[in-house]
């Protein structure tokens, strides 16, 4: 059996090393923590199972300049959703959907700009 995954992602995505929550629009509530980013998708920590295919109107409360936080508003879908024991009751990724103009700027900004945990500056992936 082979030791490799094929990777099925169409951009990179970034681990975080600052907390960032994910709201759900529709009910106000925390839907998990943000574990990574790009700017085709992302995955969070939650205690809550989601079932794959269903659709998430949701807010990325990411962290800004000087501490102030960032919300960029979109739509996802949920791809995969597992039982974790580590850090969560489980993990799930979603692939976005749609996103406003100036929200899908932001976020690709963020995603350009953002230093992962353990990289320098300059050391960053084309995303």
């Amino acid at each position: 059996m082979s030791e490799f995954i094929q990777e099925k992602r169409q951009y990179p995505r970034k681990s975080l090393e600052k907390t960032a929550e994910v709201l759900d629009n529709d009910t106000g509530l925390s839907l998990g923590i943000l574990e990574d980013v790009s700017k085709g998708g992302f995955s969070i920590l939650t205690d809550q199972g989601m079932r794959p295919s269903e659709t998430r109107n949701v807010t990325l409360v990411l962290p800004g300049p000087q501490g102030s936080p960032h919300k960029v508003s979109l739509t996802a879908e949920c791809i995969w959703c597992q039982t974790i024991t580590e850090r969560a009751d489980f993990a799930a990724g979603f692939a976005l959907r749609s996103i406003e103009d100036q929200d899908e700027v932001a976020l690709n900004y963020y995603i350009r700009d953002y230093q992962v945990a353990g990289q320098k500056a300059g050391e960053l992936e084309e995303s």
